[in-house]
């Protein structure tokens, strides 16, 4: 015989809970709340108004189609009247007319490219490339050392390969000046002079607006001093005489 298979609890309480038949005690149903005109007891002055006025709207409606011979049909759809092609035509005319732009201006054509007489080819000129050999692979370093002596033993002994373009290359006098251990004060970047009293100080170049101010100085200087008069005082004898 098969084994019988063993259920979990929670399995087997759900097999017993749903295996028994429905219970014929159903709940209430809900009922909707009534509305302003399903409320119990009379309604109160306010609301006859309004129930009256919504009436009046409605009898005036059905005495209307009743007059009319009972419920009308709709209305038909009027048919859309063709253009004739006198109309089309002008409808174009204006389309066109309103698509020209008011103020107009030539179309701008660019200019021929400059020919010039000698375009040396430059495509048989080598690429830079990197050197062979170049970058140079990364020595192996062990994970631990020892002893601090040996570990400054092997950072002692290594060595990198150098390459031939820089056993050959000139250094640069800015390099050679890198190279050197920093000094301390600093080297200054001008000399300064001994004596400041027979220094004179290097003129400098002026902007254009700093030369036309100084033209317009030199122009107001060059021209003569105005000299200042007295009020001139009108004699009386010679307005005398002139009467």
């Amino acid at each position: 015989m098969p084994a019988v298979k063993r259920l979990r609890a929670s399995t087997k309480e759900w097999c017993e809970r749903n295996s028994k038949p429905k219970s014929l005690n159903l709940t209430p149903v809900a009922r909707p709340e009534p509305t302003r005109w399903q409320r119990p007891g009379p309604m109160g002055r306010n609301e006859w108004a309004n129930f009256h006025s919504s009436y009046q709207k409605n009898v005036e409606l059905h005495k209307a189609l009743r007059l009319l011979g009972g419920k009308q049909k709709e209305a038909r759809k009027e048919k859309v009247k063709k253009l004739t092609t006198e109309e089309v035509k002008t409808l174009r005319e204006n389309q066109d007319r309103l698509t020209i732009p008011k103020w107009q201006r030539k179309k701008h054509i660019h200019p021929p490219p400059k020919q010039f007489p000698y375009r040396p080819q430059l495509s048989g000129r080598k690429k830079p490339s990197p050197e062979p050999g170049r970058p140079v692979k990364k020595p192996f370093v062990p994970c631990c050392f020892q002893h601090e002596d040996l570990e400054t033993d092997f950072w002692a002994k290594i060595r990198f390969p150098i390459s031939r373009r820089a056993l050959t290359a000139t250094p640069s006098r800015k390099i050679c000046e890198l190279a050197e251990p920093r000094q301390f004060p600093p080297k200054t970047h001008c000399s300064w002079p001994n004596s400041y009293e027979n220094h004179k100080p290097k003129s400098q170049k002026m902007s254009p607006r700093q030369w036309r101010i100084h033209l317009q100085r030199l122009e107001f200087l060059s021209k003569p001093k105005p000299r200042i008069l007295p009020p001139r005082m009108v004699c009386c004898c010679r307005r005398d005489h002139q009467d």
